[in-house]
């Protein structure tokens, strides 16, 4: 690609903040067990999304065992811990969105993690300097991810049609709501898993490769 995008928009977990293998724990661990523990819940039931909406699809098809209320207090008592403590940033990640920036490119965040933890990644690894807007979950009215409506929001509060802008997901919801919303998608594998990222039109594994991706490796 000779000419960067107008605008791109990236994910948080499994991108930028690498937290994703943090909470693979957690979920195994202890909060889908706990949960359900006569069950046994795919952690891509939840992975991508917005740890606040996924309860009633869980309790309509597991048998849970505790409230809503619990549940929710396990993601926030793991994601202090997680993004206070454990998490690390992309190596390379800031001197990509600089590039990106000199470059004429648009910037959001756009993420399905509460400004709780957005404002920790922040102050521990200067996050939201780089970017124009960022957008959380609880920001939207309608679904989060896999739905369209956070990159929709994105695209709008950057003034550019979603045709023109560009996704970084690492996550299979997060992967087809940038497709729904009719955004360029890269899948990013920088943990190497096997998420399924198939409708993705690009992909990349670290900062270099997604720098190619992106800017033709300039």
């Amino acid at each position: 690609m000779s000419v960067p995008p107008a605008a791109v928009c990236f994910d948080m977990d499994g991108v930028l903040v690498q937290s994703e293998d943090h909470w693979v724990r957690a979920q195994r661990e202890d909060i889908l067990p706990t949960a359900a523990p006569n069950d046994d819940i795919p952690l891509s039931a939840i992975t991508g999304r917005n740890y606040r909406e996924v309860y009633p699809d869980l309790n309509a098809e597991y048998d849970l065992e505790i409230s809503r209320e619990v549940f929710e207090g396990l993601f926030e008592e793991h994601g202090e811990r997680i993004y206070g403590d454990e998490a690390t940033f992309l190596d390379g990640a800031h001197d990509l969105l600089n590039d990106l920036r000199d470059a004429g490119v648009a910037l959001a965040l756009t993420t399905s993690a509460p400004w709780a933890w957005i404002d920790v990644a922040d102050e521990r690894f200067d996050l939201l300097s780089k970017f124009d807007v960022a957008i959380s979950a609880g920001d939207i009215d309608g679904p989060g991810k896999p739905e369209p409506d956070i990159y929709e929001r994105g695209a709008a509060e950057l003034g550019v049609a979603p045709e023109d802008c560009w996704a970084v997901e690492d996550s299979t919801a997060g992967a087809r709501a940038a497709v729904a919303a009719g955004m360029t998608t890269v899948g990013f594998r920088g943990d190497g898993d096997e998420t399924d990222l198939s409708m993705v039109h690009e992909t990349a594994d670290d900062a270099a490769s997604l720098r190619q991706v992106l800017l033709g490796g300039v």
